[in-house]
């Protein structure tokens, strides 16, 4: 393993070579679905440019200062530019403000380096603010964009970065890597590597935090619940949602797209016994669910839940969308 990051060899040989001064580019972009491992992955780049005690095969050593000031996000060439606190999208502001610091020269190493993680999230006008930066880059400037894919972004951008796409891991492979590279337990390691569908950061996520862990099997209790239950229930289990202290756009987001891994698991039980589910501990309902409802019905809900998220993203009351999604679930008896 490589740069202490799971898999993704292409990509960590690629910045590798282009590790060496001189070849390195103006401009990356790392795309990948969340949890696969972009920012990880931009980390250790910029930790093998700055390594003070770089090993063979350009390994960079994880221990020296420089490399836990990159870890930590406070060595003083390196900033990292994300969506601020309370917005859903990367400013025109932010960009200028961040051109600026660009424009500056390295105060102890041979490159001035941003990151901007999840560029997707970048405005029109942010978006056309980072071209100047891109066509005319400062000498001593590196920027590093990730993103879910290169098609979320303009082409005027993604056309003047190196592009990296990462992809997940087997389940397996992230198995095994929880229990002899983190040490956890093989029946807790199985779970949330299934959970994670394959991305390392998203399994570690989990399995850093039990309250999340938790929230995710409640979640999916409730809607097994649900699909058993008349109107009136599922209306009342929204109006107790309304009242938690903790209700909120996002706590909805989560719960749609929990509740969408399931019927995705329900949808690849009709269609296949080989592809690993993502809810394991599920499989005997999610197998019943394959059963008792028709696939062209599982396919149906999946493009519901995923309107819903779309809903919910546009700012439609979050109340009005969940109701609307249970009102079109099947009733089913186990």
């Amino acid at each position: 393993m490589h740069w202490n990051i799971l898999g993704h060899e292409p990509a960590v040989n690629y910045l590798k070579n282009h590790a060496n001064l001189g070849k390195t580019r103006h401009a990356y972009l790392i795309t990948g679905p969340d949890g696969v491992g972009r920012e990880s992955l931009a980390k250790a780049f910029v930790k093998t440019l700055n390594c003070t005690n770089l090993q063979a095969n350009q390994e960079f050593c994880g221990e020296c200062l420089t490399c836990r000031q990159i870890e930590e996000e406070r060595f003083p060439d390196l900033s990292f530019l994300r969506v601020a606190e309370g917005s859903k999208d990367l400013k025109i502001d932010q960009i200028r403000e961040m051109q600026q610091t660009l424009a500056l020269a390295p105060y102890q190493s041979n490159y001035r380096i941003v990151i901007i993680p999840d560029f997707q999230k970048a405005t029109m006008g942010a978006s056309n603010a980072l071209l100047k930066s891109l066509e005319e880059p400062p000498s001593k400037a590196i920027l590093i964009l990730t993103a879910d894919a290169k098609e979320s972004l303009l082409e005027t951008i993604s056309s003047r970065c190196e592009v990296l796409r990462l992809r997940p891991s087997t389940v397996e492979e992230v198995k095994e890597y929880l229990i002899e590279e983190k040490g956890i337990a093989l029946l807790r390691a199985a779970r949330i590597a299934h959970l994670s569908g394959g991305r390392v950061g998203t399994a570690l996520g989990f399995d850093q935090n039990q309250e999340l862990l938790d929230a995710y099997d409640q979640a999916l209790t409730d809607l097994e619940y649900l699909m058993t239950s008349r109107l009136r229930e599922r209306l009342q289990y929204v109006e107790k949602l309304q009242q938690r202290k903790a209700a909120s756009r996002e706590h909805f987001v989560f719960l749609i797209s929990t509740w969408l891994t399931y019927w995705r698991d329900a949808m690849i039980r009709r269609e296949s016994t080989q592809i690993p589910l993502v809810n394991i501990e599920h499989e005997d309902q999610i197998l019943e669910i394959a059963k008792l409802i028709r696939p062209q019905i599982i396919e149906r809900i999946l493009k519901e839940h995923e309107k819903a998220l779309g809903q919910l993203d546009a700012n439609v009351n979050p109340r009005l969308v969940i109701e609307n999604l249970l009102l079109h679930l099947p009733l089913v008896k186990f």
